[in-house]
């Protein structure tokens, strides 16, 4: 039989454990190369200051010898491995007179406090490192590079400590020792554990505190992050009316801030959908009830089916007709699926025809239109403007009673072209005139048009002026009406 296959789920590592991990990391590296690196520059400092200390002691030693030498009748003939550890020991003695200023003191660091041992013991098991201080061998070799007394030392010339014997100005020998590369006495031994056991002890403490503080830290760092998880959360379940406190002008705030911004546009998108939405299904069920009713009607014969009637049928399928042609338009202008082909063009020629289009409706409606055109050329598409133009005279001879008027203002000012259409009463107030431009917005609760539109054309108008760099806005006008201003670059690219 087969053993069971039991999945293993991998360990997942949330921030806060990789930022703790990464904090101890790097604390812990740091603490292990600092140690390290203080005990190697203790050990080699250490050294360094007892491979001084020998110098000192081999530099007072090479006077005795020199004397030696004399009072022997310029010979080594006197000097054995004895003598020669005596004289060292004297030399170093010299040096620190206190240590023979005090028999209670302890011996040098290399000494036994032992009584010493006979003569010939004393010659025969290397009297001269016994003899040093720092345990250092140490030997003295003539001008033929014979060892004359001490320690054969090894050949190594590079490493060895030396100093001339010298005699009259003339070299007669050569004391010679080999420097300390660690520590040989019991209590230099004991004293670097001693410094060792303190070092790690430091850095165990260390690494506790720096855990402390990651702790800390991580904490502090991830609440904002989790709160705006949690309101990710929420944004990402349809849940759009959170907020973030943010409290700064790091990038966690300025992050919080975005994710405010986020849920509000999100937030009025929704609104914005549902009311469109609303208004769609209003602005379809309007004709389409009374095509039913008067369809029922003809059918169940309380009307005759003549001319009137067929007229009455055929205007509301020419409003369907007219809303879903306005409904396309604004998806591809949203969408940026109209087609634009810029060139140069006369701007007043534009606008002069389309108002010589519009000056019969508005005769008839009692209605002046009127224009103060400038000459102004600019990159633009005109079929595009053309359909602008129309789009805002229909609304304006639409929503301006009789008798009224329209005027139509085209100048150049700072490079850009600005147009002013402004119609007398009605007007609306500031606050409807922001939301003008919004698709299906109506300025009435009745939801009855005059015009018989569908409350896209301002929609349509925008998504034209932006495809061609400008600005579009409405304001109450000085003739009780309403003033939409127009600016378009002259000199600039254009992004369709």
């Amino acid at each position: 039989m087969l053993p069971r296959y039991i999945p293993v789920m991998p360990l997942m590592l949330t921030i806060s454990k990789k930022l703790n991990i990464a904090f101890v990391g790097l604390a812990l590296a740091t603490l292990v190369a600092t140690l390290g690196l203080a005990r190697w520059s203790f050990n080699q400092g250490f050294l360094n200051y007892v491979n001084a200390q020998e110098q000192a002691r081999l530099r007072q030693a090479q006077t005795a010898l020199a004397a030696t030498y004399q009072s022997s009748g310029n010979s080594w003939s006197g000097i054995n491995n004895r003598q020669l550890g005596m004289l060292i020991l004297q030399s170093a003695m010299n040096g620190h007179p206190e240590a023979l200023g005090n028999s209670a003191a302890p011996p040098p660091t290399g000494f036994s406090s032992r009584p010493p041992p006979p003569r010939h013991e004393f010659e025969e098991a290397s009297p001269v490192r016994s003899l040093m201080p720092s345990g250092a061998p140490t030997a003295l070799y003539d001008n033929d590079n014979k060892l004359i007394a001490g320690l054969k030392l090894s050949d190594d010339s590079t490493r060895l400590m030396r100093f001339p014997i010298m005699v009259e100005g003339k070299r007669v020998g050569e004391l010679r020792s080999e420097p300390r590369t660690e520590f040989q006495s019991p209590s230099e031994t004991a004293f670097s554990q001693q410094q060792l056991i303190t070092s790690w002890l430091i850095g165990v403490l260390c690494l506790l505190v720096a855990i402390g503080i990651s702790l800390f830290l991580s904490r502090h760092f991830l609440t904002p992050i989790k709160r705006m998880f949690e309101n990710v959360q929420k944004l990402s379940n349809g849940d759009y009316s959170m907020r973030t406190v943010n409290s700064g002008t790091d990038e966690l705030a300025q992050l919080g801030r975005n994710i405010n911004h986020l849920g509000q546009t999100l937030s009025e998108s929704q609104h914005t959908r549902q009311r469109l939405f609303a208004d769609i299904s209003h602005e379809l069920r309007t004709p389409l009830t009374i095509l039913s009713g008067e369809i029922e009607a003809l059918k169940d014969g309380v009307r005759d089916f003549n001319t009137e009637q067929l007229l009455s049928l055929d205007q509301e399928v020419q409003r369907l007709h007219h809303l879903v042609n306005d409904l396309y338009q604004l998806s591809v202008s949203d969408l940026g699926g109209l087609k634009y082909e810029f060139t140069n063009t006369n701007l007043n020629d534009v606008i002069s025809r389309c108002c010589g289009s519009f000056q019969h409706q508005a005769t008839e409606k009692g209605i002046q239109l009127s224009e103060q055109l400038s000459h102004v050329e600019l990159l633009s598409d005109p079929q595009r403007l053309q359909q602008l133009f129309s789009n805002l005279l229909t609304n304006a001879i639409a929503y301006t009673d009789a008798p009224g008027s329209i005027l139509v203002n085209l100048v150049e000012t700072g490079g850009n072209a600005k147009i002013n259409i402004v119609d007398s009463a009605p007007s609306v107030t500031n606050d409807q005139c922001q939301r003008l431009f919004d698709p299906l917005f109506r300025t009435d609760s009745s939801r009855s048009r005059r015009s018989g539109g569908a409350g896209l054309g301002l929609a349509i108008c925008r998504n034209i002026v932006k495809a061609h760099g400008g600005h579009i806005s409405a304001c109450p006008s000085n003739t009780g009406g309403i003033d939409i201003e127009i600016t378009l670059p002259i000199n600039r690219e254009i992004h369709s």
